[in-house]
């Protein structure tokens, strides 16, 4: 599921499994296909989700999910919806990471800042915040 190089796999049930292995802490077992579906439908009002559809994506008897269902998972596991497309490169720890970041309104603010440098100042950002000669 997840790779020898630590990124999730490139199939949405890959990179399913990878998120429940994730978030689920050492020693305990993983989320039932039950608790999870439970839990998405508690924070979204709507069983959107069940334990069969859940199964389904999961085990990757279904493919293509509506984006209603992966905005479901990302927000249950507390990942941008884009973690689940084959070109994301980050691994679940860095999806949680940003999640973290982004319930700050001074990052949210910052973020909306950077958007708007040009492409040399936000290098010159980039080389500052990693400690580079500028």
């Amino acid at each position: 599921m997840t790779h020898a190089d630590g990124k999730p796999g490139q199939s949405l049930a890959e990179r399913i499994e990878t998120l429940r292995r994730a978030v689920t802490p050492a020693g305990t077992r993983l989320p039932s296909d039950a608790s999870v579906a439970t839990a998405i439908a508690a924070r979204a009002g709507t069983s959107l989700v069940d334990e069969n559809t859940l199964y389904r994506l999961r085990t990757g008897r279904t493919v293509n999910p509506s984006m209603k269902v992966l905005k479901a998972l990302a927000d249950h596991f507390q990942v941008s919806p884009g973690f689940f497309f084959p070109g994301s490169t980050w691994g679940p720890e860095e999806h949680l990471a940003l999640a973290d970041a982004l319930r700050s309104p001074q990052v949210r603010r910052l973020c909306m800042r950077l958007g708007r440098m040009s492409s040399d100042a936000l290098a010159q950002v980039d080389q500052l915040l990693l400690g580079r000669d500028v």
